[in-house]
C-alpha cells in the first residue's frame, strides 16, 4: 500500500481528464493509513457535500450573478430580463446572500459543469419578489425570479478543487519518498496550509499548532487564561438566566469548555474541539446579547489555543 499510495495520487493528478471523486477517494484512504481526520474530514465532505447549515469553502462560492425575471404589464409579458441584485428596488434585496454557495457532492458538480446553463433559486428571491411587485402600479408586476449560471462557473469550482489537491499532495510528497507515507502532523499541516480557511481550528501536533488557517489571527494579544475563565464566568451567569431553548445544552458547553482550559496540563485540542461544540451550540441560541458574549469568549480561547496558550 505505501509502494503505490501517493505514487499513483501524483501520477493521476497529472491527468487533467482524471474524475475527482476518485482522486478524493483516494484522499480518504490516505488519511486512514496516515491518522489524518483533517484530510479524510475534508475528502469525505467533497464527495457527500457539504451540510446545510454547516460551513462551506470559499472556492465553492461565487458573486452573485444577475437575477433572471420575466415582467408583466397588462397583457404583455417580457421573458429573461435581468438586473443586478444591487439595483433591486429598496428593501427588495434585504435576504439575499452575498454570494452562492454550492453545497452539492462533487460528482454532482461535475453533471452540472457539462450543462449549458443552470438555473437556481434562493428563498430571498421570493421576498425580492414580494417587495419589488408591491412598489409598481396595478397592472404590473414581476415573476419566475432565479439566478441562472453557466455551467463553465461550476467547471471553475473544480478546478479549483483539482488546484488544492495538487497544491496538497505536492507538499506532502516533497519531502516524502513515493514508496513511503507522511507523517500525521505533515499531513495535518499540509492540509492546514492549503486548506486552512475551512480548518482554521484544527490543531497539528501534540505540542500546539503546525500551522493554522489563513482567518485565524492573533485577536486575543494581552489577554491570559484567567481572563478566558471570566469570559465564560459571564457567558454561564447569562446562560442561567436565560429562557433560551438551549439553555441546558449551553450550560453544559461552557461546563465542558471550563473543565478543558482548567485541567491541570490543558491540551490545545481538546480546548479547541470544546471550543467548537460550544461555538455550535452558540449559533443555535435565540438570545442575541448571549450569544454575541458566547462568540467573543469562544473567539478569545480559540485564539489563545492557537496561540500556544495551552501547552
Amino acid at each position: 500500500m505505501t509502494d503505490t499510495l501517493l505514487r499513483s495520487l501524483r501520477e493521476l493528478l497529472l491527468n487533467e481528464s482524471e474524475p475527482l471523486a476518485g482522486l478524493l477517494r483516494k484522499c480518504l484512504m490516505l488519511g486512514a493509513e496516515t491518522g489524518s481526520e483533517a484530510l479524510r474530514d475534508w475528502a469525505r465532505k467533497e464527495l457527500n457535500g457539504y451540510t446545510v447549515g454547516g460551513e462551506v469553502p470559499e472556492y465553492r462560492a461565487i458573486p452573485l450573478p444577475p437575477i433572471a425575471y420575466d415582467y408583466g404589464s397588462g397583457p404583455l409579458l417580457n421573458r429573461g430580463q435581468t438586473i443586478d441584485h444591487r439595483y433591486l428596488p429598496d428593501g427588495a434585496g434585504r435576504h439575499l446572500p452575498e454570494k452562492l454557495f454550492f453545497r452539492q457532492p462533487i460528482e454532482e458538480l461535475q453533471r452540472l459543469a457539462e450543462q449549458e446553463h443552470l438555473t437556481f433559486g434562493v428563498r430571498g428571491l421570493a421576498y425580492a419578489q414580494s417587495v419589488w411587485n408591491s412598489q409598481l402600479d396595478e397592472f404590473e408586476g414581476v415573476m419566475n425570479l432565479r439566478f441562472n449560471v453557466s455551467g463553465s462557473t461550476i467547471a471553475g469550482i473544480l478546478g479549483q478543487v483539482r488546484t488544492k489537491l495538487v497544491d496538497l499532495v505536492a507538499d506532502l510528497t516533497a519531502d516524502t519518498p513515493l514508496s513511503e507515507l507522511p507523517g500525521k502532523d505533515q499531513v495535518d499541516a499540509a492540509v492546514s496550509h492549503r486548506l486552512g480557511d475551512i480548518y482554521n481550528t484544527t490543531i497539528h501536533g501534540a505540542n500546539g499548532p503546525v500551522a493554522i488557517g489563513a482567518q485565524s489571527q492573533a485577536k486575543a494579544e494581552g489577554l491570559t487564561v484567567e481572563d478566558v475563565l471570566r469570559l465564560l464566568d459571564k457567558v454561564q451567569e447569562m446562560a442561567a438566566r436565560t429562557a433560551d431553548a438551549h439553555q441546558a445544552e449551553l450550560l453544559d458547553a461552557v461546563a465542558d469548555l471550563r473543565a478543558a482550559v482548567e485541567s491541570d496540563e490543558p491540551d490545545t485540542g481538546e480546548v479547541v474541539r470544546k471550543s467548537g461544540k460550544l461555538r455550535a451550540v452558540v449559533s443555535k441560541v435565540g438570545d442575541a446579547t448571549l450569544a454575541a458574549i458566547a462568540s467573543d469568549a469562544v473567539q478569545t480561547i480559540t485564539d489563545l489555543a492557537l496561540n500556544g496558550a495551552f501547552g
